[in-house]
């Protein structure tokens, strides 16, 4: 009796193994919705989609709405869900506790990512993100990130938080919000560009648009098993193949075309964004394997640098098996005490510094970078205000200066050997380091400090957030157009000769240094 037991229990352990842990057996999976509509509303949207993905997989798949987007979550960790739809931010929020795999992203009008725009009247007097510090903001549905996130992030670029707008409020709604821009009740708003498309021709004009990110995804539970997770995406995706894909996934969203491949790594963005509001921890990417970490000089804004380097670093990670995990960490002592303190990794920064730094610290170079648009624009400015009374360089005695450290090359070495060459003692001129360009530019926008040591690039990043005819430049200095791959001594020189071919390979690093 006890060996017939034994036998029927290690039968069932090679059936749930075979499986990979399945529902399989149970022929039904649910799929789990966050609320952005009713529940009638939602059903009705996502219920072509069921009939279609129950045709294809001879399944019957069950909708449940949660009542909040967070429940969810704990649908999909007690097992009450097997799929479920999410939106970025809620999704990286799932995967640090949940066992999920992405399955396919949506695509609208095409494209699988997409961005916000920020809105004001079209008789509005604000023409520049920065000058917004004097007016209010209303925000939609701000637990969207393309409602709250994102605004909020643009917003924070230029040195706006609720605490300095003059009035903030959460309507809940992004119609509500748009309506409230139009009927002046407040000045600005952020929405989905999806969303606002309607509205440029109703009385509203884009001010800016801010970083895209990727689209609303589909997960699925590992324990579904590869074999059936598999299944599913390839059912998503065969929507694309269809004459009609809209027939199916139309009722989703305005725009909903089609699916695209979805990994974890896509959502790396939606991660910075939140980390950079949040102040969060360094370690706040998940465990890859085969991680090698690339601190990037923090001399710009934290996500402005991501969105730059996160195409080289999946380029490397696609070509090798390397997962190159780009880091900007939050000021320059930190940076340094990494290419100390960290084993086995990269760090990108100005020339220069690795010349009075880095090589002494026992770094090797990996690799020069050209960036188009960043390293490119070849000259170090001293910028002032164009009403103000600082007309040469000796008119800088006395004054307040913000530069971003004094390791950067850009942002204060080569502003140094000038001064000096011209008899200018920086003994009398009180420097403010600000950390990075963008602080540098907005803060001298804003009348806080007298000038400052800012690249061209940097300065050219900014036309569509100041109004570039208040600051002018009373000096130029060239600089070296490239910056350094460093690499620690403990990495194998195998590795290295690796990351060179490739970083030599990538040619089209970057279409521009700030985003449209």
């Amino acid at each position: 009796m006890q060996y017939r037991l034994l036998r029927i229990f290690i039968l069932v352990i090679l059936i749930h193994l075979l499986t990979g842990g399945s529902v399989w057996a149970k022929r039904e999976i649910t799929m789990a919705l966050i609320p952005l509509q009713s529940p009638s509303a939602m059903y009705k949207r996502f219920l072509p989609l069921k009939r279609y993905l129950e045709r294809r997989l001879d399944i019957e798949i069950r909708i449940k709405v949660s009542r909040k987007s967070s429940e969810v979550i704990d649908l999909l960790k007690d097992g009450s869900a097997d799929i479920a739809y999410l939106c970025p931010t809620l999704y990286t929020e799932a995967f640090g506790k949940v066992s999920i795999k992405p399955i396919v992203k949506l695509k609208v009008d095409g494209k699988s990512y997409y961005r916000s725009a920020i809105l004001v009247r079209k008789d509005s007097s604000y023409n520049h993100m920065a000058d917004l510090i004097d007016g209010s903001f209303v925000y939609g549905r701000y637990a969207c990130p393309g409602s709250g996130l994102l605004p909020e992030i643009m917003l924070k670029r230029v040195g706006i938080t609720d605490e300095n707008l003059l009035d903030v409020a959460r309507l809940g709604s992004d119609e509500s919000a748009l309506t409230a821009v139009l009927a002046r009740m407040f000045d600005a708003t952020g929405v989905p560009e999806m969303v606002a498309k309607p509205y440029i021709d109703k009385g509203l004009r884009v001010l800016r648009y801010s970083y895209a990110i990727p689209q609303y995804l589909f997960v699925a539970r590992t324990s579904l098993g590869p074999e059936l997770i598999g299944r599913i995406k390839e059912a998503l995706l065969s929507v694309n193949n269809m004459k009609n894909p809209e027939t199916v996934i139309g009722g989703i969203g305005q725009g909903v075309d089609g699916f695209d491949d979805a990994q974890d790594r896509d959502y790396d963005i939606v991660r910075v964004l939140l980390k950079n509001l949040s102040g969060g921890r360094q370690d706040f990417l998940p465990n890859r394997a085969n991680i090698i970490r690339l601190y990037v000089e923090p001399v710009y804004f934290e996500p402005e640098l991501f969105v730059l380097l996160n195409p080289v670093s999946a380029y490397i990670s696609n070509h090798s098996g390397l997962n190159i995990e780009v880091i900007v960490p939050e000021n320059m002592n930190d940076f340094l005490n990494a290419q100390v303190n960290e084993r086995g990794a990269l760090f990108l920064e100005n020339p220069s510094l690795s010349r009075i730094y880095s090589v002494k610290k026992g770094l090797r170079p990996v690799s020069a970078l050209h960036i188009e648009g960043f390293t490119d624009a070849m000259e170090g400015l001293i910028i002032v205000r164009s009403d103000g009374k600082i007309d040469s360089l000796k008119d800088l005695e006395g004054k307040k200066v913000g530069i971003t450290s004094t390791y950067s090359e850009g942002g204060y070495l080569a502003q140094k050997g000038l001064l000096e060459s011209r008899g200018v003692s920086l003994k009398g001129i009180r420097l403010i380091e600000l950390g990075t360009y963008e602080n540098v530019i907005i803060r001298l926008y804003r009348g806080e400090i007298d000038a400052g040591f800012v690249s061209l690039a940097a300065l050219n990043s900014m036309k569509k957030d100041i109004d570039m005819k208040a600051i002018r430049a009373i000096a130029g200095v060239p600089i070296e157009k490239d910056w350094v791959v460093m690499a620690q001594g403990d990495i194998k020189e195998e590795i290295i000769r690796k990351l060179r071919g490739l970083l030599r390979q990538y040619s089209d690093f970057s279409k521009g240094f700030h985003q449209e």
